[in-house]
């Protein structure tokens, strides 16, 4: 199990992109998508789509994040393919992904320090499960008030 992801509350975020920016500023590219206006990171999956598909053996594992060999990357875009939430993609000949700033031996990742609105959490998996089952029992209840007004 990797022991942490990021999480975007979408709540929070007014889209300024600092997380992008940062991202860029000390990868040179950033490796945080886009969708919709709506920052998108890695899930850093236990079981890597991305790293199982790639037919060069370019993604590695360090610390449980996986994390691409630009030297070996070739570009074909199979683990983009692979990813399920789109969170890898191909620019200038090479895979992008976030890898937590773990390959620029940073503790927290810098999209997270730069995250003003604190849209952005570094959480477990398990904390993770945790959220979505408070959130679920949220909107249950709302339902069940809702259906009661409606009876």
């Amino acid at each position: 199990m990797n022991p942490k992801i990021i999480v975007l509350n979408p709540e929070k975020c007014t889209k300024c992109y600092d997380c992008i920016n940062i991202c860029k500023e000390i990868h040179g590219e950033s490796r945080v998508r886009k969708v919709d206006g709506i920052p998108i990171f890695c899930m850093q999956c236990e079981n890597a789509p991305c790293k199982e598909i790639c037919p060069v053996d370019a993604i590695y594992l360090k610390d449980g994040i996986p994390i691409v060999d630009k030297e070996r990357c070739i570009a074909c875009g199979m683990c983009a393919i692979a990813c399920p939430i789109g969170a890898i993609f191909i620019k200038n000949r090479v895979a992008h992904k976030c890898t937590l700033c773990l390959d620029v031996d940073r503790i927290t990742p810098a999209c997270v320090e730069a995250c003003k609105d604190k849209a952005l959490l570094l959480v477990s998996e398990e904390t993770l499960d945790m959220m979505k089952e408070e959130k679920r029992k949220k909107i249950l209840k709302i339902l069940r008030e809702e259906a009661k007004e409606n009876l």
